[in-house]
């Protein structure tokens, strides 16, 4: 065994020997002797021809069809026998769970593919045949759906996506694939000319319904009207996949780049450690490349004496360690992680570490990157705040010759967030921006090499390193946010490509323990996919805290103030979800402003929750849940408070509440109603519309009434919503339901022992409707989240015998109950309760 094969052998066996420390500590000295000849003397690849390759690889792009063998097992839902044929790492992988430097890009690769399959196979099963093209204005068109399951609105994204017309010539010429996901992918008559009767024309979706496609050509490519009117076609609606195809290439380049892996995968300290004492001896005839050798920890650098320009973060232990840390130098062995839970000041400790580093290190240069839009502008706009108002900033930019004064910090956006509009844009961050004279410029690699801070989402940190970025080793910092919101190989975007020298720092911000990456695959999830880096290295021993709270500080910092919520909401998140780690520090005046309210029963807890026995009910046309009776509760509420205020006269404006609605059609029923109550600007989003933000008051309908609490089993997701508020956090639910999850259990005993537990009157006899399971909208469950086995138990057959519905004979009357129970007699009975607005909302027959 020799040259390549051999170091990939040493790699194995120090993997093995750090996940099976306690085994081999106990030996005092272990030997890897590796025999010299000349072939393992030199690198397989020359530094040149690597360097080419790796160049290649940037400015390319290509489609990554899927192998044959992931085609067969998307047949079988990607069963562990499928997915091992002739895939012997991944069989590996799939017996150890263990991700590893040798095996990363197999297996990513793997995950990615069956997301990406499972996603293709919507699309897939929107084609449509004999479809006739309606005219609507110059260049635009539209199609009809018809026959198909899927909705096309959940699926097609506007302005992103495109539409394939096959006309009959090119199909006889050349027929569809049996496998229809393949047809997803460019074709060759795509290219052909305008006029040829085989070109298949192509455009892109402009609006999309559930049963009509509107299509836009592009000028110069759009055929006669003649030629479109006068036939039928085949329809193919497709993604372009550029967001996964940037994930393959990073994939492909990171196998490329040994150096980058070694720092995504660190050894332990204590193995390092190990060699530094010659426990450890490594046979120096291997002479080994850089990337496989086990080097002596770096020793750290001394905190940097920084003159903040927030001044709050002196009195902040975590947030200066931090700041002071990323300016002096994190560890050259792995990536610098920021932990920040809800409230703990990140953003703020971001902020202020970008803004030291461009004081004190002046040819530092900055990427700033995250997977949303809003992430990113969040960061941008603190940052272009600072720099155009800190006297102490602009006197110091004036000084440099590089970059321009006006050149501190650029927003790249996408052409697709223009096409939006940008009308929420913030006038300072739009004048920051390749967007400042309100039209899409698109900027180059050339553009980017004039800024000290660049802002932009890892999508288009792609698409820089598709336009060459790569060849300048630009940049000094990457920092990642939300880092615990992206897949590791979406994370890799931002990486591969840009970190191109070994003093190149990777900064990662964000809490693993609040949303993670959106997976449509649950397949691809529960195996592995939808774990981020950041959470990744949070596992290595490298990166852990011991039992008395220590840990490695040039590796990590771990934020632990919070400054948003009441002390009582943030004991209730933290207990659930930081083991206690969290210190209340909110400010009183910000966050006592419910202590008066006359219908919190204890002033001294803001947290209510309402019990309340509504009937989960299903749109016809998509699998999302809206329960009525929950919506007209919470609508109450906000009627309440912006009608009577919070005692003392203390007004509340309709912008103070936020109203977090798990479901689509729970958004859109309780967005209606507020509407017609004259609340128009009460804003109400999803819990991932919530990631990252706050509100004083914030109301969050549970939907679930008897039926399987779908993806709301998910701690990540309950976890966002309870930290959400500032200073009142009303829950309206059904107890009966959720107390079978062991969060809102606790949630629910700890409302009942502070006496804000508010529920329905005794005896009443309404007896229960319940809900078939069926396949949830947005389900980025994944298994390890999911509860014990009593979620398989039916909700009937769980139900507490104390709860005041009629349960006798249940089983044999519950579809006689489903068929006859009308929900709209149980509304009826409210009406005069919610018109009047009660003074006591248990007076309500929920």
């Amino acid at each position: 065994m020799h040259g390549t094969e051999n170091l990939e052998l040493l790699d194995r066996q120090l993997s093995f020997i750090a996940r099976n420390a306690e085994n081999y500590l106990k030996r005092k000295k272990i030997i890897f002797n590796l025999e010299a000849n000349d072939e393992n003397q030199t690198i397989p690849c020359g530094a040149l021809e690597k360097k080419i390759k790796l160049l290649d690889l940037m400015r390319s792009l290509p489609y990554y069809q899927p192998s044959n063998e992931m085609l067969k097992a998307q047949a079988t839902e990607f069963t562990d026998n499928d997915l091992i044929v002739a895939n012997t790492v991944f069989a590996e992988y799939l017996a150890t769970r263990n991700l590893e430097f040798y095996n990363v890009c197999s297996v990513m690769q793997t995950l990615l593919t069956i997301e990406d399959l499972s996603n293709l196979q919507k699309y897939a099963q929107l084609i449509q045949e004999n479809v006739a093209v309606q005219r609507v204005s110059k260049l635009k068109y539209k199609i009809s759906l018809r026959n198909t399951r899927i909705n096309a609105e959940e699926v097609v994204a506007t302005n992103i996506d495109e539409v394939v017309l096959v006309p009959k010539s090119s199909l006889i010429a050349s027929p569809l694939p049996k496998q229809l996901v393949l047809a997803l992918f460019p074709h060759p008559h795509e290219g052909l000319p305008l006029k040829d009767p085989m070109r298949r024309h192509v455009a892109s979706v402009e609006q999309v319904s559930r049963t009509t496609v509107h299509i836009r050509f592009s000028r110069g490519n759009c055929p006669k009207e003649e030629d479109l009117l006068g036939q039928h076609f085949y329809v193919i609606i497709r993604s372009k996949r550029t967001p996964i195809r940037y994930m393959y290439r990073a994939l492909q380049l990171l196998q490329e780049s040994p150096l980058v892996r070694r720092y995504l995968f660190p050894f332990p300290s204590w193995l390092t450690q190990m060699v530094e004492k010659s426990w450890i001896h490594i046979d120096k005839r291997a002479n080994l490349p850089s990337w496989m050798e086990v080097k002596p920890l770096p020793q750290p650098a001394p905190s940097a004496a920084v003159f903040l320009l927030n001044s709050s973060i002196y009195s902040n232990m975590e947030q200066l360690q931090a700041v002071q840390r990323i300016v002096a130098g994190p560890s050259l062995q792995g990536p610098y992680i920021l932990f920040g839970p809800p409230g703990t000041g990140k953003t703020t400790t971001i902020v202020e570490a970008i803004l030291q580093l461009r004081l004190q290190q002046p040819r530092s240069r900055i990427l700033v990157t995250a997977g949303s839009n809003s992430a990113c502008d969040t960061i941008a706009l603190k940052l272009c705040e600072y720099i155009h108002s800190n006297e102490r900033l602009r006197e110091h930019f004036a000084k440099q010759e590089q970059p321009k004064p006006d050149h501190q910090l650029i927003r790249v956006f996408s052409r697709s967030v223009h096409q939006k509009g940008l009308k929420s844009v913030p006038a300072l961050l739009l004048k920051n921006s390749n967007c400042s004279k309100n039209i899409y410029e698109h900027f180059g690699v050339s553009h980017i090499l004039k800024y000290g801070i660049t802002v932009a989402t890892l999508c288009t940190v792609g698409r820089l390193v598709t336009d060459k970025l790569g060849e300048h080793n630009f940049f000094s910092h990457i920092f990642i946010d939300e880092a615990g919101a992206s897949t590791e190989p979406e994370a890799l975007i931002g990486i591969i490509g840009i970190k191109q020298k070994s003093d190149c720092h990777v900064i990662l911000s964000g809490d693993h323990k609040q949303l993670g990456a959106v997976i449509k695959s649950n397949r691809a999830a529960s195996l592995g996919l939808s774990k981020s880096l950041m959470e990744r290295l949070l596992g290595l021993d490298c990166y852990k805290m011991d039992e008395n709270g220590n840990y490695d500080r040039t590796l990590q910092t771990r934020l632990r103030r919070n400054y948003r919520s009441h002390p009582q909401i943030v004991r209730l998140f933290n207990d659930l979800y930081y083991n206690g780690e969290l210190i209340s520090e909110a400010p009183a005046a910000d966050v006592n402003l419910a202590a008066n309210w006359s219908l919190l029963p204890n002033p001294n807890f803001p947290i209510i929750f309402q019990a309340t026995h509504g009937v989960t009910q299903r749109e016809q046309t998509s699998t999302s849940s809206y329960n009525h009776l929950e919506a007209q509760v919470l609508c109450w509420y906000v009627k309440r408070l912006i009608n009577d205020g919070l005692g003392k006269r203390r007004k509340v404006s309709q912008e103070d509440i936020g109203i977090v609605a798990p479901y689509t059609a729970q958004g859109n029923l309780i967005t209606k109603l507020l509407q017609k109550q004259g609340h128009r600007n009460v804003e109400v989003g999803s819990v991932e519309t919530y990631q990252g933000r706050e509100k004083p008051i914030i109301l969050a309908s549970l939907v679930k009434s008897f039926a399987n609490m779908g993806f709301m089993r998910n701690p990540r997701r309950v976890n966002v919503l309870l930290s959400r508020a500032k200073a009142l956090l009303i829950l309206v639910g059904n107890p009966v339901t959720l107390r079978h999850h062991r969060d809102f259990k606790l949630i629910i005993k700890e409302c009942k022992k502070q006496g804000t537990y508010l529920f329905k009157e005794k005896n009443s006899q309404q007896r229960p409707e319940f809900l078939a399971d069926v396949e949830e909208e947005d389900s980025d469950d994944d298994s390890s989240n999911a509860l014990e086995d009593y979620e398989l138990t039916p909700w009937y057959a769980r139900m507490p015998q104390n709860i005041s519905v009629t349960l006798d004979k249940l089983e044999t009357r519950l579809m006689e109950s489903m068929a006859k129970l009308s929900i709209q007699n149980h509304l009826d009975q409210n009406s005069n309760y919610l018109k009047a607005g009660p003074t006591n909302i248990t007076k309500l027959k929920l």
